[in-house]
């Protein structure tokens, strides 16, 4: 795997196997996993389309996973631990219907040097969204989440672990909290000094 950051997206390239809850997601291989930063005014009629666009514009591999963020690449914070590294952008314009009292996106992705199981790709989308809802109440926000959120499992074929399971009492599930939390806590942190500076 490797990363950068190119116009305003992170680019991550490899060869994956991965999932993802974001647009033109669902399970299969990618070259490519992209989150890329629109802007705070963001309207396009069809973000598929701008999706597919915006990666030609890339010159990504295909085929690709990617995340829109009205979050800007500045904001992005990088945690590995051991076999995973966790990409997190996080911002709270838009929380979700289960408790609106602020007008965002918080976009997650996991990518393991090893092999998960299909059942461990699920599980691990589970396990970040519970630790991003608890990293959001221990902060003191009263909703789970915003109305925009995605996440992205990723893994590479190689001689890391093969992992099974994702549940939070896994090893594998303990590095997703660990890493999700604190990506969360300095991305919000991030976007806040961000807003204020404006």
């Amino acid at each position: 795997m490797k990363y950068q950051i190119k116009d305003d997206t992170l680019v991550i390239e490899g060869d994956f196997e991965a999932i993802s809850s974001g647009l033109k997601g669902g399970r299969g291989r990618a070259g490519c996993l992209f989150n890329h930063a629109v802007k705070p005014d963001f309207d396009h009629y069809d973000p598929l389309e701008y999706l597919e666009n915006l990666a030609g514009s890339l010159d990504v591999n295909h085929p690709y996973f990617g995340l829109l963020t009205a979050v800007g690449m500045d904001n992005l914070c990088v945690m590995t631990d051991g076999y995973l590294t966790t990409f997190v952008t996080a911002g709270i314009t838009h929380p979700s219907g289960f408790r609106v009292n602020r007008v965002g996106t918080i976009n997650i992705i996991l990518v393991v040097d090893g092999n998960l199981s299909e059942g461990a790709m699920v599980g691990a989308i589970i396990t970040a969204t519970e630790a991003k809802g608890l990293d959001l109440m221990e902060m003191g926000y009263d909703f789970l989440g915003t109305t925009t959120d995605a996440v992205i499992v990723a893994y590479q074929k190689g001689p890391g672990p093969c992992i099974e399971y994702a549940g939070s009492y896994t090893e594998f599930g303990e590095k997703i909290t660990g890493t999700v939390m604190k990506g969360v806590k300095e991305g919000l942190r991030k976007t806040e000094q961000w807003f204020a500076s404006r």
